[in-house]
């Protein structure tokens, strides 16, 4: 009888199995592709995956679900060198692990690969040398100019090679802005790709943005190996280098197995990894890299373990490799920084502070009354005469909102008449042309200033700016970090020695920046910057008590999801309000007027498939002045955080359902479960809880004790375990 219920739950296991296998591409009837039974001289291999040649490619051994499956390891592996398989997939139907037995240990994985994958693998596998035979080169050309590679370029690479080479597949790599990650990064993939280490690479950013500008760079220094960019429509095309933002691969997950990409680098890291997208990043059976500037004290635990870089002795993170703002300017590659304390400041007192930020609508009241911005300009203006200089130096101004940034830049052009409107310009989301505007920041004499609300804080590259004017306060050692950064390029065609940060809200004070000028005379007191005392200590506890009554206090468990909470969507450059639930309606009569004129939404609308030109298109005609119809306010709207706008136009023509919050959470639960070594009663356990927080209920302590978690051994197990 026992035999009979063994049976019975491997059968059903295997019901999965066949499923998952499906899912990934394979024809389980096709003979020529999937065998099962596969009779050996010491037992059968529950199914044999075949090459388009008939080889076999891969073993595959299904336990029932009470069982671990990487327990049937040793069994696995006689069988794929008997039948000569170079791989094996272990499955209970709820883990698969899959094991390259010759390379490395078994690993979970979030679905099977594709026959095409399994193949590409094994072909790489045959021509595949030690990086150390990779010579690293002196010098290379970029953007038509001969580059000498920089010691600590060498220096990353080499420890990257390391790494690898000791069989690890996550690492953190730490760079201070203005060093160039993405360049570095190009190298990291040429080295792998001429090792035979790797065929498909992707590349993840978090806006369209730097995705553009991450490809110009692929397409210089890495030619020879095509790249493409996924805008959110069908893939018109393929390469060997998918570069991508968060949200648009998130929408194309089912296209992809896990096996289909080699390596997968995350720029900018710390802003992704932990959050909505984690999933995402799980799903790849890949090497992991991640690219971040953030201080390595600054980052948090979860982003170390997840990348292998935490120690638990001494409870700290160790990068594979750092190379921070001070090394660089010491070393004469990046630009050392004044801050100049302005006179006129934004009183903070009775700013309501959520966490390390403000809440806007609070501050807006404080930062949009018309004199005090005026005298911050005027300021701004009287001191840069002061400077003196050949030449109008180039600014960043980062605002509060577009309201706010609106007001501001009315007042620089009305300071600078001779410029008739065009000194400042305002560079965000809602701008008609953002891209167009950020190019003629760069390349044209005008505008001199750009003002900016949440775009030009991250990934933004152009080394003539000389000057960063803060007018949006922060408690976010990050994000100030990161708005630091936009000046710390060096620029030999303007001679910039330093750049100024115009600090009007008090942030430099708050984390006790005073600059950074190793050339300078040294002074005989300094006061050590926030960032190099945040190592251990909680934040709190350096914040005056003033500023800590402030904080708006949320008990544990009982946050308000961000989503939920928004009740309006902000749009235009002068940060006109609208109600969701209208603007959705607005947007579904758009929408429903292209459908009779427009080819692209013809197109949609008779479900056929659009490239991404035609979704860029489409994008450009749709984030019109009048209400900016673009992805960022459509998540909004729709609550939905990786929404892509070919969904969004589908949903309003009837022909899409997004995921519930239900099925978010449950994809979000699964990849957790994958990076963790959990026993199948703990994932038992852990499923149960989940299921009832999506139910509504909270779990506490005494949930252990009662059914139907205490059939499974009660607080006491889960303890133990």
């Amino acid at each position: 009888m026992a035999d009979q219920t063994s049976s019975s739950t491997e059968a059903d296991a295997r019901i999965i199995v066949d499923r998952l296998l499906r899912e990934a591409g394979w024809d389980i009837e096709d003979k020529n592709q999937v065998t099962t039974e596969e009779s050996i001289k010491d037992g059968r291999a529950d199914y044999l995956l075949l090459d388009n040649r008939s080889r076999p490619l891969a073993v595959v051994e299904t336990k029932r679900f009470s069982k671990d499956a990487y327990s049937a390891k040793e069994q696995a592996e006689t069988y794929a060198k008997e039948l000569q398989a170079p791989f094996i997939f272990l499955s209970n139907g709820t883990d698969t692990y899959f094991w390259d037995y010759n390379q490395a240990d078994a690993r979970l994985v979030g679905s099977f690969f594709s026959r095409f994958d399994l193949e590409r693998i094994s072909t790489l596998r045959k021509y595949q040398k030690p990086l150390s035979t990779i010579p690293i080169p002196d010098k290379f050309f970029f953007r038509g100019n001969e580059i000498t590679v920089r010691p600590y370029q060498k220096e990353v690479l080499q420890a990257v090679d390391t790494a690898i080479q000791g069989n690890k597949r996550r690492l953190l790599v730490e760079m201070a802005t203005g060093t160039g990650k993405t360049l570095v990064a190009a190298m990291m993939i040429k080295r792998l790709f001429q090792a035979g280490l790797v065929e498909r690479v992707l590349f993840l950013v978090d806006r369209i943005e730097l995705a553009n500008q991450a490809k110009e760079t692929f397409d210089d220094y890495l030619s020879e190996y095509p790249s493409i960019v996924l805008y959110g429509g069908k893939r018109s095309k393929e390469g060997q280098i998918v570069i991508g933002t968060l949200p648009t691969i998130q929408s194309q997950i089912d296209a992809f197995t896990s096996g289909y990409f080699d390596l997968v680098i995350t720029d900018e890291c710390h802003r992704s990894i932990y959050s909505i997208y984690r999933s995402l990043i799980l799903h790849f059976d890949a090497i992991h890299i991640g690219l971040t500037a953030t201080p390595s004290n600054l980052i948090d635990r979860n982003t170390y373990e997840f990348f292998g870089c935490w120690n638990p002795l001494t409870r700290k993170g160790e990068p594979t490799y750092i190379y921070g703002i001070r090394q660089g300017i010491n070393d004469g590659y990046l630009a050392p920084y004044k801050v100049y304390h302005a006179r006129s400041k934004i009183s903070l007192e009775g700013i309501k502070w959520q966490g390390e930020d403000y809440e806007p609508q609070d501050l807006e009241r404080t930062v949009s009354v018309e004199d005090r911005n005026k005298l911050f300009v005027q300021e701004f203006k009287d001191n840069e005469e002061k400077r003196g200089g050949d030449h109008p130096r180039k600014t960043i101004v980062f605002a509060i909102t577009k309201k706010h940034a609106s007001q501001l830049t009315r007042f620089f052009n009305e300071l600078y008449p001779e410029f008739k409107g065009k000194y400042a310009e305002i560079i965000t989301t809602d701008t008609f042309d953002p891209l167009r505007a950020i190019k003629r920041f760069k390349k044209e004499p005008l505008p001199v200033i750009a003002v900016s609300v949440a775009m030009l804080d991250t990934g933004f590259d152009y080394p003539a700016v000389e000057n960063i004017v803060m007018c949006r306060p922060t408690r976010s050692p990050i994000f100030y970090q990161q708005m630091r950064g936009r000046g710390s390029r060096v620029c030999a065609e303007i001679d910039k020695k330093e750049f100024l940060i115009y600090d009007f809200v008090g942030n430099a004070e708050y984390f006790n920046d005073e600059g950074y000028d190793p050339f300078e005379q040294k002074k005989t007191a300094t006061r050590i910057p926030r960032e190099e005392v945040l190592k251990e200590e909680p934040l709190e506890e350096e914040i005056p008590e003033h500023i800590v009554r402030q904080f708006v206090t949320i008990p544990l468990g009982q946050a308000p999801d961000e989503w939920v909470e928004r009740k309006y969507i902000e749009f235009g450059p002068e940060g006109e309000k609208v109600d969701a639930r209208e603007y959705k309606d607005r947007f579904a009569e758009e929408v429903k007027k292209l459908s009779d004129v427009n080819d692209i939404v013809i197109k949609l609308k008779q479900q056929k498939d659009v490239t991404d030109d035609e979704v860029k298109e489409l994008g450009e005609l749709l984030n019109h002045p009048e209400y900016f119809f673009n992805e960022n306010n459509l998540r909004l709207a729709y609550d939905q955080p990786t929404g892509n706008l070919v969904e969004f136009v589908k949903s309003a023509l009837g022909l899409h359902k997004f995921p519930s919050k239900e099925e978010r959470v449950s994809r979000a639960f699964d990849a957790w479960i994958i990076q963790r070594n959990f026993a199948p009663e703990q994932v038992r356990i852990l499923r149960m809880l989940k299921n009832q927080f999506l139910a509504g209920s909270k779990a506490d302590i005494s949930d252990f004790n009662r059914p139907p978690i205490s059939q499974y051994g009660g607080l006491q197990y889960a303890v133990k375990t």
